[in-house]
């Protein structure tokens, strides 16, 4: 399973057969930026360009599709008929030659069309599409498969109409390239262009263009601005280092485990060869007969994996988030490599061993050869101080987990509803040609709705707060820069001012923005973070001014008469610094704009105890106001526990992966305490004879148990303190690597130990000595 899992992840967007000649283009627009999609991008003037395609992407919610009067908000992108020249998605209907000349096609994913049509023939199907700059209907031409290893995920795909607002959005430009290409040399030649829309950011003299290759796109942390707005996905390489651990020391676990049984049986094993050699077995005859015997189990135990694997899979899935489905053939196969992996390097020691030991010896002699075999001591304690390094690292994964999610913020997150009641029509091409009065009289019946959507909601007694707006997780960067310096990205947050009580923001200077006294959009107005002021070095905000790439232009007319465009931008307030981003980090440089929109979400925060009735009146609201649309909320703390999802799967992965290394080093250790106790029963019954209690002999029997159990757990601490360390370094709060996670690790494990020699070494104490000495 879990190599399933990081195989999937370290081959992410193979299956396209030109995966290393495609590439996305980037731009910085000024030297401290973040890489973004570029304004423009004309790939005829390279001739180094094979085939090129623009994306424009919409997140959940920003697009409809209607279908039998049902509404869904899915993942999709407006792209150029060159699509699937440049990507090599498969269609399991329709083809990829020209599916997308035709406008009103559109290509849906074999799930979306589950979801829409059920187990119905999609194709020919009519459904109405919109997003805010336009709506028409589209007829369902091709139906695409999407891998599991592909980085590009969305619902559907539609051709560009070639409007001329552009579907409100810039595109995110791929190009596949010819062969011999020169990479560097091509990121020298576009790294100085232009490709910035002319004339609409001036200010910005230093942009900087470049490529990044679609194989380095996936782990790369440097596009999280881009990610953040396209269906792009984003791996984690230490996580899969992590579990890349974790495999193998399962695996080790695994062999020490097979090398235990082997040894524990090397009496019977060397018992067995010395009698076939008297009877005539040559040494070919032995190992054939021996490789025979392991090639059945090994077959036998990779089918029952098999069978396992495939009934396990749809609940991994779901698990981890992913799509997983390998062929049968391919599992096994990969199943039996893992157990021929195991037998062969769990063999060598045992085989070693067997060597050393003549025929006529083993059959003259009843050979102890417990001294020679002292190797499955070491092989125990090897085994349980792997089992201790993955609990103790558990144990620490959940704590920190538990802090991460239980940490005061610096805002109020608990108990506020976030939902969207209101969904703007799309444009209408039509009223770029109404009169100024029709235009009034249209955006008046326009805000009839949200009007009335605020009235019923202030009419219900069951809401103690409410705010429309931008979630404080929903940050976006921007470019912003104090007088002599240069622009940078900084992160910016859009607010209206019923935000900083429902959020409980705390203002240590100045004051936040207030309805009566500011104005949204070209109020000229910010507040700044403590975080801001002290990497700008502002000393006092009041005299500060702050210039924005586009937010905040105003035109003034000057002394001599002429217009001028200016962008200066006062700090009106501090506030205290809050996480608004993954604890991996300390609070970033913030910047608050006000600015309103009437579709944004709502956060409402309900009195005590009437949150269910509360929900119940929102939900007859939405449907009221948007009939036969699917009505959706979410709490802003279920959006905080969200971001730590990963780290979520990892800790779940670790425990359940612990307690199968642990049962594997139990079985490990039961066999041993099966071969010791069986081995002592004699001594036992002589003990007995001369007067030993039941708890004296059990003592004596599982003394040794414990002292491997007690040198594994010291081996482990060292290790598993430093690795833990490491680990915590990546996050900028962090839980204290306490002495009771490592006491806790050592007396649950050594609890598991004594539970699985007890059985056996009670047995032996509690067995009548007549019955083990009467035979010699």
């Amino acid at each position: 399973m879990l190599f399933s899992y990081v195989y999937n992840e370290l081959t992410m967007d193979n299956f396209h057969e030109q995966e290393k000649d495609v590439f996305m283009v980037i731009m910085k627009e000024s030297p401290k930026g973040e890489w973004r999609s570029p304004y423009k991008f004309d790939p005829e003037l390279y001739p180094e360009i094979e085939s090129s395609v623009s994306l424009k992407c919409f997140r959940e919610n920003d697009t409809k599709i209607k279908y039998n009067e049902n509404i869904y908000t899915p993942i999709g992108m407006v792209v150029d008929s060159t699509f699937f020249q440049v990507f090599d998605f498969k269609l399991t209907q329709g083809n990829s030659n020209t599916v997308l000349n035709d406008k009103q096609s559109i290509i849906i994913s074999e799930k979306f069309s589950k979801k829409l049509f059920g187990d119905e023939n999609p194709i020919g199907k009519k459904i109405d599409f919109e997003v805010r700059m336009y709506q028409g209907v589209h007829t369902v031409q091709g139906i695409v498969k999407i891998p599991s290893n592909s980085s590009i995920t969305f619902d559907y795909i539609i051709p560009h109409q070639r409007l001329s607002h552009g579907y409100g959005r810039s595109g995110v430009p791929f190009f596949k390239v010819k062969p011999n290409f020169n990479e560097n040399g091509f990121k020298e030649k576009i790294e100085a262009s232009n490709n910035k829309v002319p004339n609409v950011y001036p200010q910005l003299t230093e942009s900087i263009t470049s490529i990044v290759n679609l194989d380095d796109m996936y782990f790369s942390n440097e596009l999280n601005s881009i990610k953040q707005y396209a269906p792009f996905g984003s791996g984690n390489e230490k996580n899969l280092r992590v579990l890349f651990i974790i495999i193998l020391v399962i695996l080790f676990v695994s062999v020490l485990n097979y090398s235990n049984l082997q040894i524990v049986n090397t009496n019977a094993v060397l018992k067995s060869i010395a009698i076939s050699k008297v009877n005539g077995a040559l040494k070919k005859h032995i190992v054939f007969q021996k490789l025979v015997e392991t090639l059945i189990l090994i077959l036998f135990s990779g089918a029952l994996i098999t069978i396992g694997y495939k009934l396990i899979l749809p609940q991994f899935n779901t698990f981890a988030g992913v799509t997983l489905a390998p062929p049968v053939v391919q599992v096994f196969l990969l199943n039996t490599v893992i157990l021929l992996t195991i037998t062969i390097f769990g063999a060598l020691y045992p085989v070693w061993v067997i060597n050393r030991f003549s025929t006529i010896k083993n059959i003259k002699q009843n050979v102890k050869i417990s001294h020679t075999l002292s190797g499955r001591h070491v092989t125990i304690i090897m085994q349980y101080s792997l089992a201790f390094i993955l609990l103790i690292s558990g144990l620490v994964i959940n704590n920190q987990l538990g802090l991460m999610l239980n940490k005061d913020l610096g805002f109020n997150k608990e108990g506020i509803m976030k939902v969207k009641l209101f969904y703007e029509p799309p444009f209408n091409m039509e009223s770029r040609n109404w009169s100024q009065e029709r235009r009034r009289e249209e955006h008046e019946k326009l805000m009839q709705v949200p009007r009335y959507i605020n009235d019923q909601l202030a009419s219900f007694s069951c809401i103690e707060k409410m705010a429309q707006g931008k979630s404080p997780l929903n940050s976006y960067s921007s470019n912003w820069k104090i007088e002599g310096g240069d622009y940078e990205s900084v992160n910016t947050l859009i607010v209206t001012p019923e935000n900083k009580d429902i959020f409980d923001f705390k203002v240590i200077k100045g004051r936040f923005f207030e309805r009566e006294v500011d104005r949204q959009k070209g109020g000229l107005k910010i507040v700044v973070n403590e975080a801001a002021l002290k990497y700008w070095n502002i000393t006092d905000f009041h005299e500060t001014l702050i210039k924005n790439d586009h937010i905040g232009k105003s035109h003034v007319i000057s002394e001599n008469g002429t217009k001028v465009t200016h962008n200066d931008l006062q700090i009106i307030g501090v506030i205290k610094d809050f996480n608004y981003e993954h604890l991996s980090v300390k609070p970033k440089p913030l910047v608050m704009v006000y600015y309103e929109y009437i579709d944004d979400e709502y956060f409402i925060k309900f009195h005590k105890g009437q949150t269910q009735v509360g929900i119940q009146l929102i939900e007859a609201l939405f449907k009221e106001v948007n009939p036969n649309q699917t009505f959706r909320y979410s709490f802003l703390s279920d959006e905080i526990a969200a971001l730590y999802q990963k780290e979520k799967r990892l800790s779940t992965i670790y425990i359940v992966f612990t307690v199968i290394a642990l049962l594997i080093s139990a079985i490990g250790l039961f066999t041993i305490a099966l071969y010791d106790t069986q081995r002592r029963v004699k001594e036992v019954g002589v003990r007995k004879v001369n007067g030993a209690t039941i708890k004296e002999i059990m003592f004596m029997l599982n003394k040794d148990f414990i002292k491997w159990v007690g040198i594994a757990f010291v081996i482990a601490c060292p290790i598993a303190y430093y690795a833990m360390h490491k680990w915590l370094e990546n996050f900028a709060y962090k839980t204290t690597l306490s002495w009771w996670v490592f006491a806790l690790a050592g007396l649950f494990t050594l609890i598991i130990a004594l539970l699985t020699v007890s059985w056996q070494t009670y047995k032996a104490a509690t067995q009548n000595p007549v019955e083990s000495l009467r035979d010699e």
